[in-house]
């Protein structure tokens, strides 16, 4: 293996129950003992759980491989003050349950020093009140919910904007082009719903008509019938609040049914997958960004991207990619800043003390009052060749 990785609105009721869970735990404090965890004289060890299996992994791969890019050039040169960063990544296949299961895992027996880019906003959700109990940093989850960054944890970092963000930014470009009808379909799970009360906000601010709605199950399940109350409105564009199979599923069944129309996509899809699911068809479809392209030539954290990938025989770059390596970026500095023999204590202090850094251009404001940064969103077309425009 590479990269140490070691594979082992209103807020819906889940959310709420995970943000009471979170009062509970600021009430009974972090237990006690565990702030020398994780780290030895030879390695730090950091805990993930993420879609290793199921219909969202291949995205998952892909964050994991940005991460593994960076990870692996700081090992090569000697770690962090000596120390190598190993990452034990376990498989949760999208399931809260598990995804809880794996953090009192990693954190009781692995004796992580942080949980780091948690995948997928079911699983996050359950993980983080288990890690503010502990007092363990959670750190760049890879999902933007906006519970995530409404909780006001003393232990969540977010270092990209989050999905109210960019759905409003969505919603304002149709305005601005002059589209008002459109329709919303939404995985049928927190993140959904979450989305879609975003959705919902945003479309009265910029009067734009919300004809339709529809869930899309995780298993692809009930296709057809989301296509139905869609195609019904003959909407001029739709909103897809998914990530990974069911949203290239989705836009596969309603173009195969022969309806018509402009979709706008998450930064939770992979840009590649777009292509090998609907080749040709992927053409016009709109994806919000949250971290710079992996393309772009201008910004040294992109060329440093690029000379890592190429190196170890990657051609194919995808934003989710880019995220993964920004946010290992992003640990590292913290890790570096968090004294000779970091603690999860001061490894929350070294984040909250980044309030004006730059990671090879990418911008990251935080504070002690302040843990989500960036409001960066940028929509970008698929072309024709499978790559995006502007």
């Amino acid at each position: 293996m590479r990269a140490g990785f070691q594979p082992s609105t209103s807020l819906s009721s889940r959310a709420r129950m995970g943000l009471a869970a979170v009062a509970l735990a600021l009430a009974v404090g972090p237990a006690q003992g565990q702030d020398m965890a994780g780290v030895t004289d030879s390695e730090i060890v950091i805990g993930q759980s993420g879609q290793l299996s199921g219909p969202l992994s291949a995205l998952t791969h892909e964050v994991r491989l940005g991460a593994s890019l960076y990870f692996d050039q700081v090992n090569a040169a000697g770690g962090v003050r000596g120390r190598k960063i190993r990452v034990v990544a376990l498989d949760d296949a999208y399931d809260a349950k598990q995804a809880a299961d794996n953090t009192r895992k990693l954190i009781d027996e692995d004796k992580v020093l942080a949980l780091f880019q948690y995948a997928g906003t079911p699983p996050a959700m359950a993980a983080f009140p288990i890690a503010e109990a502990r007092g363990v940093p959670f750190i760049a989850p890879f999902t933007g919910s906006d519970a995530l960054r409404q909780a006001n944890s003393r232990y969540v970092f977010n270092i990209k904007a989050g999905y109210a963000a960019e759905l409003d930014a969505t919603v304002k470009q149709l305005a601005s082009v002059g589209i008002s009808r459109i329709a919303a379909v939404y995985l049928n799970n927190p993140f959904g719903t979450g989305g879609l009360a975003a959705v919902e906000k945003s479309v009265k601010a910029h009067n734009v008509a919300l004809l339709a709605q529809a869930p899309l199950e995780v298993d692809g399940s009930k296709m057809a019938d989301a296509v139905a109350v869609v195609a019904r409105q003959s909407p001029q564009a739709i909103v897809v609040i998914s990530a990974g199979k069911p949203s290239v599923d989705f836009v596969a069944a309603y173009l195969g049914a022969g309806h018509r129309s402009t979709f706008y996509m998450l930064s939770a899809i992979s840009n590649a997958q777009l292509v090998q699911a609907l080749g040709e068809r992927a053409r016009g479809v709109v994806v919000s960004q949250v971290v710079p392209s992996p393309w772009n030539q201008s910004m040294p954290i992109s060329r440093e991207f690029q000379g890592l990938a190429r190196a170890r025989g990657i051609t194919e770059f995808t934003f989710s990619q880019m995220e993964g390596f920004i946010a290992a970026r992003f640990l590292v500095e913290a890790l570096q800043r968090a004294g000779a023999r970091p603690t999860r204590a001061s490894l929350v202090q070294a984040m909250e003390s980044m309030k004006n850094v730059s990671l090879g251009g990418y911008p990251v404001e935080l504070s002690a009052s302040q843990h989500n940064s960036s409001k960066f969103v940028d929509l970008l077309m698929m072309g024709r060749d499978g790559k995006f425009t502007k």
